[in-house]
């Protein structure tokens, strides 16, 4: 009995000598310096379950500007300082976003075998994975600002007037207010995008796409899909649905966002059904992120009195009333409410977990320092930039709703503001987002009061939040009272309207360039 005990404490002593040997063997001096490695390749897996901490905490504690994390035939460079993101960024096909696309359409969406032989297409100069690189630029005019753009603000606007001009008919009401944003969010934004005929409409769907979203990690690591039944249920069952949209024809009604990606898809041949596939990630893109942040920026209007105060004075002053009706621009809300623009970009700093994944095409020597071998991985945190006191200062851990507003101080670095990504894996439909979810809040503010059925605000915790989104939602939800205001605008018709414009919300630093 002692001596197996013994024989297996050599064999566990002689594993970890061999697995700290390889792991130098196997490092190259040039390449950042490799951490976490107390359990060689082990350590990194068990600490990436911390999420966004995990991050931060060696980035405290070793200050270095990018390190390795070594796992099971894998590298991951971590980049921690923020002058080194416009470097990376510059090396588009270098470092590529592209075959982190097409992964996660064969793994997570389920692409068929000839779905898989088109998204691993190589096309003259383009290169491979040239559906997924062709793709932004295929979507590009209908996300970026103008009429087609604003066409579909226009519509999700309008949804959203119409689902407060329903909930003003009552007294007062007790919802639960994540499950509430929700369910409206989502009808507004996928009837913006998908038409008269949205399949959202039809009964379960959004069901089914919820039970799809807890399983988006499981299935982007290639696991089997028995871990992730109820996602994969829920795959399929929206497949089926937009299987008879897109071979009906219905997206010919919808926005010019879904005629596009439809385009693309046909240009490249794609059948019925890997298109079918391929827009739940467009779903997936229009919801996922837009839901919490609307959700987000409500709350920590209404819980804090100062941020209430403030946001509702901003808006009344847009407000033009006369003796039946009360009119409001959302294109004059985008352009004059710092205040409320601010408390949008905070909520992304504050809450946001999202990371940029590129993967090394070849071996490169970035900023002609630091050693980027072919096939590793290059992550960009944004918790690292966004808990960065060199680029937020001290109050770095609070919330504060003016953080974003421009004064004649000192200019935040915009480059450390990741709440919609950047560079190659900058949101292309950021600027959509953004619209509703301030159209919502300004909205909610002007005609509402929220009081928590608690008589006190608890902000949730986010902690059992799964890591496919990058503003996690609450881990529960919010009772609440909401009431319509009794003021001077009270009883009178609101006229919701979005004139146009050829600006976006100025949200991101690529946006100011």
């Amino acid at each position: 009995m002692v001596s197996s005990v013994v024989a297996g404490l050599g064999s566990l002593v002689a594993t970890y000598v061999f697995l700290r040997l390889l792991l130098a063997l196997t490092q190259d001096d040039n390449e950042p310096k490799a951490l976490a490695t107390s359990i060689p390749f082990l350590s990194p897996l068990l600490g990436m379950a911390r999420k966004g901490q995990f991050y931060i905490d060696l980035r405290d504690k070793h200050h270095l500007p990018i390190y390795t994390l070594r796992l099971p035939g894998s590298r991951i460079y971590v980049v921690n300082a923020t002058d080194l993101i416009p470097v990376v960024q510059r090396q588009v096909r270098v470092l590529d976003f592209a075959p982190v696309e097409t992964r996660a359409v064969i793994n997570v969406l389920g692409a068929t075998p000839a779905g898989k032989e088109i998204l691993n297409l190589e096309r003259e100069g383009v290169g491979k994975h040239a559906y997924a690189i062709e793709f932004d630029k295929a979507i590009h005019g209908a996300v970026t600002p103008g009429v087609h753009l604003d066409a579909m603000n226009r519509l999700a606007v309008r949804q959203v007037s119409q689902i407060l001009n329903n909930l003003a008919t009552k007294q007062h009401q007790t919802l639960k207010l994540y499950d509430w944003v929700r369910k409206e969010i989502s009808r507004a934004t996928t009837d913006a995008v998908y038409g008269p005929e949205n399949p959202f409409k039809q009964p379960g769907i959004l069901e089914a796409f919820g039970a799809f979203e807890p399983g988006i990690v499981t299935l982007l690591l290639g696991l089997p899909s028995m871990f992730a039944k109820e996602s994969v249920q829920g795959r399929e069952i929206f497949v089926k649905a937009f299987m008879t949209y897109f071979g009906n024809g219905h997206h010919e009604k919808g926005s010019e966002l879904v005629r596009s990606r439809f385009k693309h898809s046909a240009d490249y041949n794609v059948s019925i059904e890997d298109t079918a596939r391929f827009e739940l990630g467009g779903s997936v893109a229009i919801l996922t992120n837009t839901i919490p942040s609307a959700f987000w920026v409500l709350w920590h209007i209404v819980s804090d009195p100062e941020i209430l105060e403030e946001c509702r004075s901003e808006l009344q002053s847009l407000c033009k009333i006369d003796d039946k009706s009360v009119t409001i621009d959302i294109t004059d809300v985008k352009a004059s409410c710092p205040l409320l623009l601010s408390t949008l970009q905070e909520v992304l700093r504050f809450h946001g977990t999202g990371i940029s994944v590129r993967i090394v095409q070849e071996d490169h020597l970035l900023d002609g320092k630091y050693l980027l071998k072919k096939g590793g991985t290059l992550m960009i945190p944004g918790p690292i930039q966004h808990s960065e006191p060199q680029v937020y200062g001290d109050s770095v851990d609070e919330f504060n709703h003016k953080r974003f507003i421009r004064t004649s101080g000192k200019r935040l670095n915009p480059i450390g503001f990741r709440g919609f990504g950047g560079g190659s894996t900058l949101c292309p439909g950021r600027h959509f987002a953004s619209t509703e979810i301030i159209a919502f809040a300004a909205l909610m503010v002007l005609r509402f009061d929220i009081q928590p059925k608690s008589s006190t605000w608890v902000r949730p915790t986010t902690k059992r939040a799964g890591m496919q989104a990058t503003v996690p939602p609450p881990d529960d939800d919010i009772d609440v009272i909401i009431t319509p205001r009794k003021d001077a605008l009270a009883g009178k018709q609101w006229n919701v309207v979005l004139t146009g414009s050829d600006k976006g919300v100025p949200i991101v630093a690529e946006d100011a360039s």
